[in-house]
């Protein structure tokens, strides 16, 4: 019997992703859970579904866990769960590494990191890159003529009123102290 290898996206509990492969000749909790170095308590369980146009991205993961295993993989909002407890793939806490596995009807086919970023983007609703040179910005627009009245210029000389004397400041606030009757 020919057993085929299936590659699969590795979500690493550290936020890191890796493709990794497994022979399909098992249960498939048991093939993942000797797939990661991690000892977790129990195998991992399938956790979330996204249905997209033609095949499905299931999520497996681990449930329970220490201190200082939570995966810190950001997972796409909206997944269908399979767990009572767990209602927000994007916000459920996950222990260890999880698995993404892509699905043809119920037929495992290969994916990686590649093909899951671009369904990561699309299911996230996509990305804009704030790298790129050709967004838009308010502030990129040249000054209107209010602006340029507003913006003081370098060169130009400050105007002074020739009336007004510092020392009025002075005088002004020691008269307005004497005649306060709670200032004394």
């Amino acid at each position: 019997m020919n057993v085929k290898n299936i590659k699969y996206v590795l979500l690493n509990k550290n936020g890191n992703i890796t493709n990794k492969k497994f022979k399909a000749d098992g249960e498939l909790p048991e093939l993942l859970n000797k797939s990661t170095r991690m000892k977790m308590p129990a195998p991992p369980c399938k956790l979330y579904s996204y249905n997209l146009d033609n095949y499905r991205l299931d999520i497996w993961g681990y449930i329970d866990g220490k201190a200082g295993q939570e995966n810190t993989h950001d997972l796409p909002p909206s997944g269908d769960t399979y767990l009572e407890d767990f209602i927000k793939s994007d916000t459920d806490l996950l222990f260890g590494d999880s698995f993404a596995l892509k699905y043809k009807e119920d037929t495992l086919h290969d994916i990686d990191i590649e093909e899951y970023a671009k369904i990561y983007d699309k299911l996230c609703g996509g990305f804009e890159d704030l790298g790129d040179d050709d967004s838009w910005s308010s502030e990129d627009e040249a000054p209107t003529q209010a602006d340029l009245d507003f913006i003081a210029d370098d060169n130009s000389e400050l105007s002074y009123d020739e009336d007004w004397d510092p020392e009025d400041l002075s005088t002004e606030s020691e008269s307005d102290t004497e005649s306060d009757p709670v200032a004394d």
